[in-house]
């Protein structure tokens, strides 16, 4: 899963405080239920463990108050947009530097973007610059899945620096939603010396948040100690001394971890649903997750082109049923989280179960040349069972042969990347800001930089232009909403499920709970 914010973290955190890499009373480990990142660098990550690290190691633009749920700014002093939306001046507060000493300034965020939109570098989060005016020429056409060669030119157009604290960024056409977008961690800014060699930063980070690393280099594979940075300048300083991610890519094994008492916070796991309030009383939190979950299709496997066949499928499954499995779950109606302005409940028509129209579907679709292989990440305790039950569903249902593949989950978003998955597999999302239009983008624009299914529609990306465009926001809304309804014609992903996620903590700490930004650890106060 791509997760953004801190919507759907799959964290935990250190026990007594003394422990391993906990720095003192107010230090706090943070265990991510994945696989260890390779490197730190924010514009080159787009996963849930790395925007993690990212958020304690940079601070952004601005921000989502946890309070109210507005934006605030942090390094920017103000973000304004001309009459039409389509430029847009950001000036920044005077006075912050980068951990080493270097000043921020307005050139160091034009540079840092201009590196990441080169698609050469073939960095996760180059697609978030495509509506910068420039962008394409920096990412010539290219065969699917191959990497773009390098251009002659190396900088964006639409990024103009105003002064030394001032840059204005002009997109391509309007988009009223581009000071939400400001808030994500893959826009942070690179140090000069890191830009010059970005791989030999990749761990020895120069970050400018509220925390830098401990020892000045981190080990792939090992925990990230991070020390609290006392030239952080900026609002929202959190209130440990040090965070130590740790790296337990299994859930179960991160449960077991903070029930023996070495871990200050854990993620519920779904195989711990119904045991999680008893395990630990008085020691547990809830709160609403801002993603959904869906089953993606390979599009680019012409035995999956036809959209019946894929509404079938969509039909065989009775979600009422998988969501108890998965625990505190909802059946999903639409492809939008249902606590954004804009989701509508019932949007999709074939997310229920309707078995004998999910036969006449598949028979107008012409049958399915099976067996079907659905993917699923052997690092997850769920990978499997969840897989299991999906498969059961349309065996059962469609009469559908059924084979399961298990393998990590880097391994299966390569085979995806570079087309060669021949299968099906589950994925999730959660927005980067708060907009309806940051689940159509990423997710189904042909260029979206999460798009699982590999999913392409002109008419789509003509929905979401026009979108883009519109000044109004509830006017934008609803145009984008017709994207929606375009996109659950297609059904390129079958939505599943969304629901709330389930953390223990510790005694000592109180993780901060925000309807906005749901649970963060790394906002722990301490008892």
């Amino acid at each position: 899963m791509t997760l953004g914010l801190a919507l759907a973290l799959t964290a935990c955190g250190g026990g007594s405080g003394e422990g391993e890499g906990s720095g003192g009373a107010k230090g706090v480990t943070i265990a991510l239920s994945a696989e260890p990142i390779e490197w730190i660098n924010p514009l080159n990550e787009n996963g849930s463990p790395g925007i993690q690290v990212a958020q304690a190691m940079f601070a952004p633009l601005v921000t989502t108050d946890a309070s109210t749920g507005k934006l605030q700014n942090v390094l920017a002093e103000s973000v304004t947009p001309d009459a039409t939306s389509q430029t847009w001046t950001i000036k920044l507060k005077k006075g912050n530097t980068f951990q080493n000493g270097q000043p921020l300034t307005a050139k160091d965020y034009v540079d840092s973007w201009n590196l990441t939109a080169q698609g050469s570098n073939a960095w996760k989060n180059n697609g978030f610059f495509s509506k910068v005016e420039g962008y394409d020429a920096l990412n010539p056409e290219t065969a699917e899945g191959a990497t773009p060669k390098p251009t002659a030119v190396k900088a964006m157009t639409g990024l103009k620096l105003v002064d030394e604290h001032t840059f204005s960024v002009k997109l391509k056409y309007p988009f009223s939603q581009f000071g939400l977008t400001l808030q994500y961690m893959g826009l942070a800014p690179l140090a000069e010396e890191v830009r010059k060699d970005p791989k030999a930063y990749e761990r020895k980070q120069i970050g400018n948040g509220p925390y830098k690393l401990a020892t000045g280099e981190w080990k792939a594979g090992e925990d990230i100690k991070l020390v609290k940075w006392d030239g952080y300048k900026g609002p929202n300083a959190p209130e440990a001394d040090s965070i130590t991610f740790r790296f337990i890519p299994n859930e179960d094994t991160a449960y077991n971890e903070f029930l023996a008492g070495t871990v200050d916070f854990v993620s519920v796991p779904a195989t711990k649903i119904q045991t999680f309030k008893t395990d630990a009383p008085d020691r547990w939190m809830l709160s609403e997750s801002s993603g959904n979950n869906y089953w993606a299709f390979p599009t680019w496997d012409p035995r999956f082109a036809n959209p019946k066949l894929r509404h079938a499928f969509s039909m065989a499954i009775d979600r009422e049923a998988f969501a108890k499995l998965v625990g505190i779950a909802t059946p999903a109606t639409g492809l939008i989280a249902p606590d954004i302005n804009g989701a509508r409940p019932g949007a999709c028509k074939t997310c229920k179960l309707d078995v004998a129209e999910a036969k006449r579907l598949l028979a107008e679709a012409g049958g399915f040349n099976g067996p079907l292989s659905i993917y699923y990440n052997t690092t997850r305790a769920t990978g499997q069972i969840f897989a299991e039950a999906l498969g059961n569903m349309i065996r059962q249902n469609l009469g559908i042969e059924v084979k399961y593949v298990g393998k990590q989950g880097s391994e299966i978003t390569k085979l995806a990347d570079d087309r060669k998955l021949d299968g099906m597999r589950l994925s999730g999302w959660g927005h980067d800001y708060p907009s309806i239009e940051d689940y159509l983008t990423p997710m189904l624009k042909s260029t979206g930089d999460a798009n699982f299914a590999g999913y392409k529609n002109p008419k789509l990306d003509d929905l979401l232009a026009k979108g883009d465009a519109e000044p109004d926001q509830e006017k934008a809304i609803k145009i984008y909403q017709q994207a929606e309804d375009l996109a659950l014609q297609d059904l390129p992903l079958i939505p599943l499920w969304h629901g709330q996620n389930a953390y223990l903590h510790s005694e000592r700490i109180q993780p901060r709970n925000s309807k906005f930004l749901g649970v963060q650890p790394l906002y722990s106060t301490f008892k």
